[in-house]
């Protein structure tokens, strides 16, 4: 796939999810995968924005946890 196509795809997908997040943040959910997950533990759009927070710092960390033990470097210490 050329860099192009990789760029505007990512870029729909931008476009998508300023869309979601311009909502009211009250806004119910359009849409759920029950086929995935049952009946929704999320309820409105502020819901999966602060899930999608939570786990991207969560995995963000074990990336960051990852690295360090490749190569002993830590970026924050707090002593």
């Amino acid at each position: 796939m050329p860099h192009t196509e990789v760029f505007d795809r990512y870029r729909r997908e931008v476009d998508l999810a300023n869309a979601a997040v311009a909502a009211d943040a009250d806004t119910p959910l359009a849409w759920w995968p029950h086929h995935l997950f049952g009946e929704p533990h999320l309820h409105t759009v502020r819901d999966v924005l602060l899930h999608v927070i939570t786990e991207t710092a969560c995995h963000a960390g074990h990336l960051d946890s990852a690295r360090e033990l490749i190569d002993g470097r830590r970026w924050l210490v707090l002593t």
